[in-house]
């Protein structure tokens, strides 16, 4: 009897120091995971606030460039250039002897301004306000329902 007893003492003295380490690994993974989980939130919501590339910024002066030359060319002819970023690219850079209000670098085979990704803008007017987007890193535009959240806006005020 002394012997079960002595051998039952001995596997259940293991079986603690089991259960301890199973209970201290267990806490391990946890802690892991949660660290995990912080770094995938602070990469994907918080690092993009603080990181501007190169494309972003040139991206947001461009937008700013090309609106500002938007509302020079609707002060001084009381209109918008018409619709269509060919349209657009050929009035602000003034055409023949019209008076140039906007000079890009990157131009596309068509004659269109286009964003540092190659994407040409887009350009939206009403009766006293313009709008010009940039399709962003994904080169895809935002359209009705499906809201683009890398697309870049620019709207004088």
């Amino acid at each position: 009897m002394k012997h079960c007893l002595a051998a039952y003492c001995s596997v259940y003295k293991v079986a603690v120091v089991l259960q301890k380490f199973i209970k201290g690994l267990n806490s391990i993974v946890n802690r892991l995971a949660l660290a995990i989980v912080i770094l995938i939130f602070c990469g994907i919501f918080i690092f993009p606030l603080f990181h501007d590339g190169e494309n972003t910024k040139a991206v947001k002066s461009e937008l700013q460039q090309i609106g500002i030359a938007l509302g020079k060319y609707y002060q001084e002819n009381n209109k918008w250039p018409s619709s269509g970023g060919r349209s657009v690219a050929e009035a602000l850079a003034g055409e023949g002897e019209a008076k140039a209000f906007y000079s890009h670098e990157r131009l596309d085979p068509e004659g269109r301004f286009i964003d540092p990704w190659e994407k040409p803008y887009r350009y939206f007017f009403s009766n006293d306000a313009c709008a010009v987007q940039s399709a962003g890193p994904d080169e895809k535009f935002a359209d009705g329902m499906n809201v683009g959240s890398d697309d870049y806006w620019y709207a004088p005020r």
